[in-house]
């Protein structure tokens, strides 16, 4: 079954901040390599929901690492939607780390 993915403002927001940082610091071919590891993982995730571990305790959140700093949250919102809160920049304080349940 494949599920229908809902990008929300904050994985937006945090989606460009994260293409930001990478063009400045590593270049355009790593941010490029990046983009595409993203759609891989959108598509892994369509077809296999439960591939990647769950964050934390929580049996709705899940986590999958796209890139060696970046992390892609998602949350089975229902039987056929997937929700796609944030994504997390490792080098961040993990104390700021604010996901939506």
């Amino acid at each position: 079954m494949s599920y229908a993915l809902k990008i929300t403002k904050g994985a937006t927001d945090s989606l460009a901040q994260n293409l930001d940082y990478l063009e400045k610091e590593w270049g355009v071919k790593v941010t490029i390599d990046f983009i595409d590891a993203v759609q891989e993982a959108y598509n892994t995730i369509r077809e296999r929901l439960y591939l990647y571990p769950r964050y934390s305790s929580s049996k709705k959140i899940r986590r999958c690492i796209v890139h060696k700093r970046i992390v892609m949250f998602y949350r089975i919102s229902s039987r056929t939607k997937i929700s796609i809160p944030l994504f997390w920049n490792t080098y961040q304080n993990p104390d700021r780390l604010r996901l939506k349940l």
